[in-house]
């Protein structure tokens, strides 16, 4: 098998060199007004001067093509439910629930609410596609593996895979089935147990409520007193300099990444750098000349489930489609009958199975694309333009952290989030009980916000924004809290901080629930010489989680093995997962909304003497002791019977995986020993289906900005900007990834113009 993979490995990478694009020289493409620059640089990152905003976005689309033809086009047919024309059956689920979702139809009506601006932007952009794919004759390896040829880009191509990823960045469904079932299983008494709480100690985004501090000349009182990825903004009092904004975005892993590096300048006045996603223009997480900005997940709780009795529906209220899927392999398509309902799309018998029917209704499924409050974005030059920015992005639900050039820092929580007058979210609702309706959203200026707060400093790590005391429901999913906590500390702890400092935080793999979860194990008794030596090994542990930690590796399987020791008994294992944070089996959402909180709930159920759930377990110390032993085993079977050669990292691996990586592993890049959990800072998240690799989530994209002097700033991603494997630059950014090491986010021509690899002329075609 590893000969003939071998030369799998072998025959790709021959298709592919000859793939590869020109990035050098000059050459003659039709759609273009004027003359265009792109300026790779040593990552492989193109820097790209345009006379005209139109000739840009032109551009972008030519590199995305240039470099990530094959992702464009998988994720399109993902967002088109066109997948199984591709790859055949095994992706059958993920092409109905995309057509149950209707992505393609929404994107139809998308195109005809957008402004002219957008429509322009997006036009420009499928011509620079669609001129790569006319201009290369010859298309990476992967298209001649399946025997495919790509149909031309379209601008509906780019408006559905913007659909998807708002739906997948969006959260609020998954939790409240899932509840459901426990509900049913014990009780709502005892599964409120493994509830989602986050612990006291964890201060919210905005400790002092809504603070609002403008410049002595412009100040403002406060408006209300009391009030999935990291990121931290600070203000020159806590630098020493300017404000420095750091931002890593927790997303799966994959070769090639979901993001791509690019900077964009035109002579109109347009420049802005920062990481993209191929097949939609702009930029989503950077900075301009004037501010910067970082993203994490809002998890405002902006979806619901309606109970719907279908035959009490009119031919007004609802509407039956029947979508025709095509199955390679297949001689007649596949018909999956989507319903339409007052709420939502009926997502039984694809995303669940009730009786009655269930409906999703979604902000991501309703509100307006929001490329319009992207380009505002990409634009903005102060505050004021950034807030408008933000009234246009109404979904996802996502915390925004600024920092501009003048010194002020800020953070906004966008996103339309839904007024309920009855009922909270956590469980489906009757959908024909007029009370359980959506009664509009919470106004802009009433979302969660700060400017300039008097700490000197703002934390979002997908913890609570807001305290109890504020006036709007908002949801209950978000995360632990631990990572802010530990960012929180780490900040309050300096009295300034360095560009070195940040970048030491983004790979910090402090454990902070370790130790907590480790005294537990204190009174255990009448253990073997091994056990009692893998004993003291977990309670000397300090939390670090690095990949060499062996008391983090005897933490992590400890800390599972009680996990599933509580639940699968009572629960069976499918719903144990479930609780545990297991997502969809689809490429469409990894994790639901427990993802991440039974760490926490275990803590609680072992503080309670007489917790049911323990008592199902035979008793706090049998429970403790069994798991304990257990875990001791599986190491010393994995990893030998010494204690102290245990190594977190040998368990805890990461791989960026191609779509195609099944069928030749040599096209994945790792694996990679890493340290981290879920609730480090550096996240290296595993999935409770598969451990304990880094499988879930990580840091796909890592930014520390110095609004000082933009050439300092630094940025990266892994495993590389090409999507092409013969490509030096499809995994030269992995090692820099994996040691917490950057790239210069160059900015300036004469910074660029030190590190450049090779320039590209676009010129018009002149007709003959």
């Amino acid at each position: 098998m590893k000969i003939l993979e071998s030369l799998l490995l072998s025959l790709i990478s021959h298709l592919d060199r000859r793939a590869l694009p020109q990035k050098e020289g000059q050459q003659n493409v039709p759609g273009l007004r004027a003359p265009v620059k792109i300026v790779h640089d040593r990552w492989g990152i193109p820097h790209i001067y345009a006379q005209n905003q139109e000739d840009l976005f032109f551009a972008q689309g030519f590199v995305h093509a240039q470099d990530r033809l094959w992702q464009m086009e998988l994720h399109r047919r993902i967002a088109t439910g066109r997948l199984s024309e591709l790859l055949g059956p095994r992706t059958l689920l993920e092409d109905r629930i995309t057509r149950t979702l209707g992505f393609y139809r929404l994107a139809l009506q998308d195109w005809d609410k957008l402004d002219e601006t957008i429509h322009r932007i997006l036009l420009a952009y499928t011509r620079g596609v669609n001129s790569w794919l006319q201009h290369s004759s010859k298309k990476p390896a992967e298209f001649t593996l399946l025997q495919h040829a790509p149909e031309p880009w379209t601008p509906l191509d780019s408006l559905a895979f913007a659909r998807l990823v708002v739906w997948q960045l969006s959260s609020g469904w998954y939790h409240e089935l899932i509840r459901q079932q426990l509900y049913e299983r014990v009780g709502a008494q005892r599964g409120a147990s493994w509830d989602i709480f986050p612990p006291e100690k964890v201060p919210p985004t905005l400790p002092r409520g809504i603070e609002v501090n403008l410049p002595p000349k412009q100040r403002s009182s406060l408006i209300w007193q009391g009030l999935g990825s990291n990121a931290w903004v600070l203000s020159p009092s806590k630098t020493r300099q300017g404000p420095l904004l750091c931002n890593d975005t927790h997303l799966p892993l994959m070769a090639p990444s979901l993001w791509y590096e690019n900077h964009l300048v035109s002579e109109d006045g347009f420049q802005v750098t920062g990481v993209s996603l191929p097949g939609i223009p702009l930029v989503m997480v950077g900075h301009n000349a004037n501010i910067a900005w970082g993203i994490t997940l809002g998890f405002a709780d902006c979806e619901d489930l309606f109970y719907e009795n279908t035959f009490l529906f009119s031919p007004e209220e609802g509407t039956l489609l029947e979508e025709a899927i095509r199955v390679r392999g297949k001689r007649a398509p596949f018909i999956e009958p989507v319903f339409l309902g007052p709420h939502g799309p009926i997502i039984s018998n694809t995303l669940v199975t009730e009786h009655p029917p269930l409906a999703l209704c979604a902000t991501a499924l309703k509100e307006p694309i929001p490329l319009k409050g992207w380009y505002l974005l990409n634009t903005a030059e102060n505050w004021q333009a950034f807030s408008t920015a933000l009234q246009h992005i109404k979904a996802p639900s996502l915390n925004i952290l600024y920092a501009d050039k003048a010194g002020n820092i800020g953070y906004r929580l966008a996103g339309a989030v839904p007024l309920r007058t009855h009922g909270d979210g956590s469980l489906p609702v009757p959908g024909w009980k007029g009370k359980y309706h959506w009664q509009g959203e919470i106004p802009f200026e009433e979302m969660p916000h700060a400017l300039n707060p008097q700490q000197g400093f703002i934390v979002s790590c997908n913890q609570q924004p807001i305290s109890s005391d504020y006036p709007y429901f908002l949801g209950r999913t978000w995360m632990n809290g631990y990572r802010a906590l530990r960012a929180t500390h780490c900040i309050q702890n300096k009295d300034s901080l360095s560009i070195k400092d940040c970048a030491k935080l983004q790979l910090d793999y402090h454990c902070l629930p370790g130790p907590e979860l480790a005294r537990h194990f204190a009174s255990l008794t009448g253990l073997t010489a091994r056990e009692s030596q893998a004993l003291q090994l977990l309670l000397s542990w300090n939390g670090d989680l690095g990949p060499r930690s062996a008391a983090g590796a005897l933490y992590e399987v400890v800390r599972y093995t009680l996990v599933r020791r509580l639940l699968e008994p009572v629960l069976g294992k499918e719903l144990a997962n479930h609780l545990m944070g297991a997502g969809l089996p689809s490429w469409l959402t990894p994790v639901n909304e427990f993802y991440g909180h039974d760490t926490l709930a275990l803590l609680r159920l072992l503080n309670k003497d007489d917790s049911w759930w323990i008592q199902q377990a035979g008793g706090r110390e049998n429970l403790l002791r069994q798991s304990f032993q257990e875990a001791v085993r599986w190491l010393q079977k994995a990893q030998g019977a010494d204690p102290s050669q245990w190594q977190w990292g040998k368990l805890h691996q990461v791989t960026f995986h191609h779509a195609l990586g099944e069928l030749c592993e040599g096209l994945n890049v790792g694996p990679f020993p890493v340290g981290g959990d879920t609730d480090t800072l550096c996240q290296m998240a595993m999935l409770p289906t598969a451990p304990y690799d880094a499988n879930a989530v990580g840091p796909s994209f890592r930014q520390i900005v110095d609004l000082a002097d933009l050439d300092h700033s630094l940025a990266i991603h892994g495993p590389g900007q090409s999507g092409q494997i013969s490509s030096p630059h499809y995994n030269d950014l992995a090692p820099l990834w994996l040691k917490g090491k950057y790239h210069p986010m160059l900015w300036s021509r004469k910074a660029i113009e030190r590190e450049t690899e090779s320039i590209l002329n676009l010129t018009p075609q002149t007709r003959s």
